[in-house]
């Protein structure tokens, strides 16, 4: 019976090995609020407010804070990390769907926003001289925000890559305006493009910008 059992339990483990990976929240699971500093030092919150999907950018300069409130279509959400070569490859795309689907300056309602969660133990300190070499313009959120953020909205990237159920990299979800993800795949593939591009058109409607 021992003997069973360890063979049981080997088989057990090399199927696990063995098994895809993929992203542990699943289409149709709502959006986990979560706030965290951009490296340009703005803070970035993401969380539903009256029903819609809703973006905060606050900005404190010479002690006086700065809010904007947008309602995007969708927010693409692409966990990365410096030292992970599949995320540098799938950040060019990434900073296309940005440039195609972002709202034009000044535009409350609308359009995609993709922002990059940065999981280095580091944070910022490594991902802004990283940041400052390629042509990447999206948000690249690192650290904790300047201000304290509630209990139930994650605030650290560590806390995201926890609540998203993160263990491998990049992880990448597309969620809508009723803060519902559409979309969620691990790792970069060629037909992970196509993929989503479709899930970006749908949440859009089409409509670039």
């Amino acid at each position: 019976m021992k003997a069973f059992a360890k063979t049981a339990g080997a088989v057990a483990a090399l199927l696990l090995l063995s098994a895809p990976s993929f992203a542990v929240m699943k289409p149709g699971e709502k959006l986990i609020p979560f706030s965290l500093k951009n490296i340009d030092g703005k803070d970035y919150t993401v969380a539903m407010e009256e029903g819609k999907l809703t973006l905060t950018v606050a900005e404190t300069v010479a002690g006086e804070t700065k809010t904007v409130k947008t309602h995007p279509d969708g927010i693409l959400i692409d966990f990365w990390a410096t030292w992970c070569v599949p995320c540098r490859r799938a950040m060019p795309h990434m900073q296309q769907l940005s440039e195609t689907y972002r709202p034009a300056e000044g535009q409350a309602q609308g359009g995609l926003r993709v922002l990059g969660i940065a999981l280095d133990d580091a944070g910022g300190k490594v991902v802004k001289p990283f940041y400052q070499k390629l042509k990447i313009t999206y948000p690249m959120l690192a650290d904790a925000p300047s201000c304290a953020a509630a209990a139930d909205i994650a605030a650290t990237a560590k806390d995201m890559k926890k609540r998203y159920g993160v263990q491998e990299i990049p992880v990448v979800y597309l969620i809508d305006s009723t803060g519902t993800i559409t979309h969620a795949h691990v790792g970069f593939k060629e037909e992970h493009i196509a993929e989503l591009d479709a899930a970006v058109k749908a949440v859009l409607g089409g409509a670039a910008r």
